[in-house]
This record gives C-alpha cells, structure tokens and sequence, in this order.
C-alpha cells in the first residue's frame, strides 16, 4: 500500500513539473447558483447622553443574505477641567435588538474606550444563490448608554468635595457595519 501510495505521488509531482494541462474557462453556472459576492455596507452615528441615560437609534437592513451584522460604541471623556484633577472614568454601552427581538448588550467602564456586539448568520455565497434568508432583515435597535460618569476629583483629598468638578454625560460614536449576499455585477 505504502509503495502504490508512493507511486501515485510521484506521478503526481512529475506532471506538475512538466507544467500539467492548463485550466480550461469555469463553465457557466446554471442559473441560481454563483454570481454573489460579499457586500459591506455602513453607518457612523454620533451622539452624547446624560449620566444614567439611553439613547434608541433605529437602523434598517433591509437587504436579504444578511452575514454579519456589528456595532461597536466607542467614547472618550473629557480631559480635566484645571490642574490637580484627575477625571474618573465613565461607564457606556450598547445594547443591540435584531428584527427577530434577540437582543446582545456590552458594557464598559473606562476613560476611552469601545464595546462591540456582533451578530452572524449562516448564509454563504452558495446558499444564497439557492434560497435568499431573509433572517435579521428589518429594524434593528441599537441603545447607547451612558452610565455612572466619574466626576474630576482633585489629586490631594478633598472631604467637603468643594474642588469636585461633575460629569454630567458623554459623547459617543456608533460604527454600524453589516455584511450581505449579493448578486455581482454582470452575473
């Protein structure tokens, strides 16, 4: 067994040194299958909201063959008011409802910094030249949050909090990115 084994790789790496046999035209594709490609389509929402506050923003795919569909909330606090300040942290997130209502949410403490929630779908290149999906097609919710924002506290403690400068909120910058199925160009 081994030795026939052997054999046929030989055979093999000797056509492939002496060049094989070119690779004929791709024969058409009976109607229905192939001629789609991978689509990227996206979305930048800015906004602010007040401390312990959400913000609700709609945003429609309305496309078949949905792939992916992501949002990622990022943010930055604002840098201290004067010296001697240090500005704690804010707290922001997203939560993500899809047309369907499963609903995925992130949260994160931090001076900068981002969250992402994602969700995926299972269509590929093939199946959705079978039989289009129409899975996550429609309004999906997207809810920034603004959470706990930390106030500027001075460096050397202040009992009275009299040199405490408040947070009152944050802005905010949504990356929405969905992927989809679609039939290409020409085919």
């Amino acid at each position: 067994m081994v030795l026939l084994g052997t054999v046929i790789l030989m055979i093999s790496l000797v056509g492939s040194a002496l060049g094989g046999q070119p690779e004929g035209p791709r024969p058409p594709q009976p109607d229905g299958v192939g001629g789609f490609e991978l689509v990227t389509m996206q979305q930048t929402i800015t906004g602010s909201g007040q401390e312990n506050s959400e913000t609700e923003h709609g945003v429609e795919a309305n496309v078949t063959n949905l792939a992916t569909f992501t949002v990622t909330l990022s943010w930055q606090d604002e840098p201290e008011n004067r010296p001697g300040l240090t500005n704690q942290p804010d707290t922001l997130g997203v939560t993500v409802a899809s047309p369907a209502g499963e609903s995925r949410n992130e949260m994160k403490s931090a001076s900068e910094g981002s969250v992402k929630v994602e969700f995926t779908f299972p269509v590929t290149e093939k199946t959705a030249a079978s039989k289009p999906s129409k899975a996550g097609m429609g309004r999906w919710v997207v809810t920034a949050e603004v959470g706990p924002c930390g106030d500027q506290t001075p460096a050397v403690p202040d009992p009275l909090g009299l040199r405490t400068v408040a947070d009152n909120g944050n802005a905010y910058t949504l990356e929405i990115t969905y992927t989809h199925f679609a039939k290409a160009k020409g085919a």
